[in-house]
C-alpha cells in the first residue's frame, strides 16, 4: 500500500473459491472504493466474479487473461488491486451484447458510467476524470467498442485492454462487473480522482522504410498487398530487409498505420496460405509501414518512468494492459525475466491482452496503462 490509497494482492491455484478467499481477505479494508481483478483463464471465472463481489463492499471489475502482470508465483495466478479513500469515485457502465449494436451500446456504457458519478459525458474534465476499459477480446467487436466509448467523451483519456483466453481454441474470454460474468461485452470504469494520474501508451517497434498498400482486406484478414497475394508480398518485404518470415509462429514484425506521425500497430497473428491474419482490422486503401522490434525493455521502462516523473516521481499504482505480442517477443528473445523485472520496478498490476485501447483506436504490440500518483503529488 502507498499512502493508504492502493493495495495490490495476488493469489494462486486452480480452486476459484480459494482464490476468492485469498484476494478478498487481503483487499478488505476501510474506505474501499473499487477493486480490479485480472485472472488466469483456467480459474473458474463465474465463481471468481460472483464470489469476490459478494465478499467486498465496493464494486469489482475484471477479466480473464493468458498472463497476469505483477503476480509472481506458480500459475495459475489472479492479481487484484483495491483503491481506498475519498480521493476516488468510480462509475461503471456495461456494454452488453456487443454483436447486436456495438456502437450504440458502447456509447450508452459511457453515459451510464457518467450518470453513476452524478454527471454527464459532456461535463467530464480531463484534469479530474479518466477511464479504463475492459472488453471481451474474443467477441470480434473490440474496434467498435473503442471507437464509440472514446468518441462519447473525447475530452478525457481512455485506455484499456481486451480480455484474453487460451490461444487457438474456441474458448471464450470474459469480463465481469458487479458480480456478473459477461461475454460479448465491454466495461467502462470512469474514475474521478483527486490524486494526479497519467494515461500511458508505449510501443517499442521501430519503423522501416518499407510501405505497402492494402488492396484487398476483410476485417482482420489481408488478402492482397500492392495488388499481390498478401503473404507473398510480406515475404518479399521481409527478405528485402535481410530477414525471413517464420510462419510457424506469430511474426516478430508488425504493421503500423501512421496518424499524425504516430504509429498504431497491428500484430500479425498467423499466415494462412496467401492470407495474413491480423489482431486488428484494416481496410482497403490503408497504407501500412512494416515495423521491426526495437528496445522492448528500455522503452517500457522509459515510458513508465516518464509518467512517474510527471506525477512527482512516485506512483501508488500502475495498471498495465500489455499486448500478448510483446510477451511472445520477450519469450522469443529470452527477455521474459527482464520484462517482468521492469514492471516490478513500479507498483504494477495488469494483464496480457489480446488488444489495447488508446483513445478511439484498438492497437496491438502496445502497452497502455494508467499511472496513478500519490496524494500531494504534482497535478
Amino acid at each position: 500500500m502507498v499512502d493508504g490509497i492502493a493495495r495490490s494482492v495476488v493469489a494462486h491455484g486452480f480452486d476459484a473459491e480459494t482464490v476468492v478467499r485469498d484476494l478478498a481477505g487481503a483487499l478488505r479494508g476501510d474506505g474501499l472504493r473499487l477493486a480490479i481483478v485480472f485472472a488466469d483463464w483456467r480459474i473458474d471465472a463465474a465463481t471468481l466474479a460472483r464470489g469476490i463481489q459478494q465478499a467486498l463492499p465496493a464494486p469489482v471489475v475484471g477479466c480473464t487473461t493468458v498472463g497476469v502482470i505483477g503476480g509472481s508465483g506458480p500459475a495459475p495466478t489472479a492479481a487484484a488491486i483495491g483503491f481506498y479513500g475519498d480521493w476516488l469515485r468510480a462509475g461503471i457502465g456495461i456494454a452488453t451484447e456487443l454483436p447486436k449494436s456495438a456502437l450504440a451500446r458502447s456509447r450508452d456504457a459511457v453515459h451510464r458510467a457518467s450518470a453513476a458519478l452524478g454527471t454527464t459525458a459532456e461535463a467530464l474534465q480531463s484534469s479530474r476524470h479518466v477511464a479504463i476499459t475492459l472488453v471481451d477480446g474474443s467477441c470480434g467487436h473490440e474496434e467498435a467498442f473503442c471507437i464509440a466509448s472514446a468518441a462519447t467523451a473525447p475530452q478525457i483519456r481512455m485506455v484499456g485492454g481486451s480480455a484474453a483466453t487460451e490461444m487457438g481454441s474456441p474458448r471464450r474470454a470474459f469480463v465481469w462487473a458487479n458480480g456478473e460474468l459477461l461475454a460479448d461485452a465491454g466495461v467502462v470504469v470512469l474514475l474521478e480522482s483527486k490524486v494526479p494520474f497519467e494515461a500511458v501508451t508505449s510501443q517499442h517497434m521501430v519503423s522501416t522504410e518499407t510501405k505497402t498498400v492494402v488492396t484487398s482486406a476483410s476485417g482482420r484478414i489481408i488478402d492482397e498487398l500492392d495488388g499481390r497475394p498478401a503473404a507473398e508480398r510480406l515475404r518479399e518485404m521481409i527478405a528485402n530487409l535481410g530477414g525471413r518470415l517464420d510462419e510457424s509462429r506469430p511474426s516478430e514484425y508488425s504493421f503500423a498505420r501512421f496518424v499524425d506521425s504516430v504509429p498504431y500497430l497491428r500484430s500479425m497473428v498467423r499466415i494462412e496460405e496467401t492470407r495474413i491474419h491480423l489482431a486488428c482490422a484494416v481496410e482497403d486503401g490503408h497504407v501500412l509501414r512494416l515495423m521491426k522490434p526495437g528496445d522492448l525493455i528500455g522503452k517500457t521502462q522509459k515510458d513508465i518512468e516518464t509518467a512517474s516523473a510527471r506525477l512527482g516521481g512516485q506512483l501508488s499504482a500502475f495498471i498495465a494492459f500489455s499486448c500478448i505480442a510483446r510477451h511472445w517477443e520477450a519469450t522469443a528473445q529470452g527477455l521474459e525475466r527482464e520484462l517482468a523485472a521492469t514492471y516490478a520496478k513500479f507498483p504494477t498490476i495488469g494483464f496480457q491482452s489480446f488488444g489495447e485501447q488508446t483513445g478511439m483506436l484498438l492497437v496491438n504490440h502496445t502497452l497502455t496503462g494508467l499511472a496513478i500518483g500519490v496524494p500531494g503529488g504534482r497535478p
